[in-house]
C-alpha cells in the first residue's frame, strides 16, 4: 500500500505544479492584455486631447469678450437656454429696432456668440480653451483684455500693506537698536569705559566703608572673609556697572522704537486731513485757508469760530475780501498813518506766537 502511495502522490504533485504554472501565465497574459488596453486607451485620450487643441487653436471665438458672458449665461447652461437668451438680446439689440450707436456692434457680438456656442464641436472646441488657458497664450496674449479683478476688497488689502510695512518697520528698527547696542559693548572704549567705572565703584565702596569706622576686629572678620567673597562682589560690581552704562547707552542712542513712529500712525493724520479737505469739511478748510495749525484753531472761542465759518473763506474771493477787512497783505495802508492793531489781529498774532511756543 505505502509503494502504491508514492507514485500516485509524486503524479498528484506534477500536476498540481503544471496547473499553478497554467494559473501563473493566465494571470500574467490577462495583466498584460489589460495593460495593452490601458495605453491604447491612454494614447486615444492624447490623441483625442491633440486633436481638440489643434482644432480649438484654429478660431478667434468671441476674441477680447467671454462668450458665455455675452449672452448672459452659463457654461454648463443646455442648449435651449443658450437660444432663448441670445433672440432675447437679439431683439433688444437689432439695429432696425434700438437707435443707439452701439447697438450693430452689439448685435454682431451676440450673433458670433451664438454661433459658437450653439455648435455642438465649436462649444466644445471653446470650452477646452477655457479650460486649458495655459496651452494658448497666443490667444489670451492677442485678445486679453489686460484688466484685474481683485478677489479682496481693496482697501483691505491696503490696509494689511500698511500694517505689514508698519511692522517691518518697528522690528527692523528694534533689531539695528540691539545691533548698535551689541556692537558698542564689544569696542574697546566701552570696556575701557566698564573698567573706569567699576573702579570709581569700588573706590567710592571703599571710602564709604572707611567713613563709617569699621573696628579693626572687623576689618580682621572682613579680611578674612574677603577671598571667599571676592569672586561674588566682582560679579555684582560688574553688573552693576555695566547697567549703569546700558542706562547711558540707551539714553545715547536716544528713544527706543515706537508704534507711534511707524507708517500706520503716521498716516492717521494725513488721511483724517485728506478726508476732510476730500469732503469739503468747513472748519478744516477754513482752517487751512487763514493758514492755522489745529492747535491755533482750537485757540480761538466758539462765537468766533462760528462766525469764520459762516464767512466761507475757503473760496477765494471771500478770503481776499476778509484779508482787506483785516488789513493783512498789501501796500494800500503804506503810506498811511500806522494805527493800533485791531482786535482780530491781535487775536491772530497771539494765535501764531503761542503755536511757536507751544512747538518749541
Amino acid at each position: 500500500g505505502g509503494g502504491g502511495a508514492g507514485p500516485g502522490g509524486a503524479a498528484w504533485s506534477t500536476a498540481w505544479s503544471a496547473h499553478m504554472r497554467s494559473l501563473r501565465l493566465l494571470a500574467v497574459a490577462v495583466l498584460a492584455v489589460a495593460a495593452a488596453q490601458e495605453e491604447e486607451e491612454e494614447g486615444d485620450f492624447k490623441s483625442e486631447n491633440a486633436r481638440r487643441r489643434d482644432e480649438a487653436a484654429k478660431y478667434t471665438y468671441c476674441e477680447e469678450d467671454n462668450c458665455y458672458d455675452l449672452l448672459g449665461v452659463k457654461q454648463t447652461s443646455l442648449a435651449f437656454a443658450i437660444k432663448r437668451a441670445y433672440r432675447r438680446l437679439a431683439a433688444e439689440w437689432h439695429p432696425d429696432k434700438n437707435p443707439d450707436p452701439m447697438a450693430r456692434e452689439k448685435f454682431q457680438k451676440f450673433a458670433n456668440a451664438y454661433s459658437v456656442l450653439a455648435d455642438t464641436e465649436m462649444r466644445a472646441n471653446y470650452d477646452y480653451l477655457l479650460e486649458h488657458p495655459m496651452e494658448f497664450p497666443m490667444h489670451f496674449m492677442r485678445f486679453g483684455s489686460g484688466q484685474y479683478a481683485p478677489k479682496t476688497d481693496p482697501r483691505v488689502a491696503l490696509a494689511l500693506c500698511v500694517l505689514l510695512v508698519s511692522a517691518m518697520q518697528y522690528v527692523y528698527r528694534h533689531q539695528t537698536r540691539a545691533n548698535l547696542l551689541a556692537s558698542a559693548k564689544q569696542s574697546r572704549e566701552y570696556q575701557a569705559r566698564l573698567r573706569l567705572l567699576m573702579e570709581q565703584m569700588a573706590e567710592a565702596e571703599k571710602k564709604g566703608a572707611d567713613k563709617k569706622g569699621v573696628s579693626g576686629k572687623a576689618r580682621q572678620t572682613s579680611g578674612s572673609s574677603k577671598s571667599s567673597r571676592k569672586g561674588g562682589a566682582a560679579a555684582e560690581l560688574r553688573a552693576a556697572a555695566e547697567a549703569q552704562l546700558e542706562v547711558e547707552l540707551e539714553s545715547e542712542l536716544g528713544e527706543p522704537p515706537s508704534w507711534k513712529n511707524t507708517l500706520v500712525f503716521s498716516l492717521v493724520p494725513m488721511m483724517r486731513e485728506f478726508y476732510a479737505v476730500i469732503t469739503k469739511e468747513p472748519e478744516t478748510l477754513t482752517r487751512r485757508a487763514l493758514g492755522l495749525s489745529a492747535y491755533q484753531w482750537g485757540l480761538i472761542d466758539a462765537e468766533e469760530r462760528e462766525e469764520l465759518l459762516g464767512k466761507e473763506l475757503w473760496e477765494s474771493d471771500n478770503l481776499e475780501a476778509y484779508n482787506e477787512e483785516m488789513g493783512i497783505g498789501g501796500d494800500a495802508g503804506a503810506a498811511q498813518k500806522p494805527k493800533k492793531p485791531s482786535k482780530a489781529k491781535q487775536r491772530k498774532a497771539a494765535l501764531r506766537g503761542g503755536a511757536a511756543e507751544a512747538m518749541d
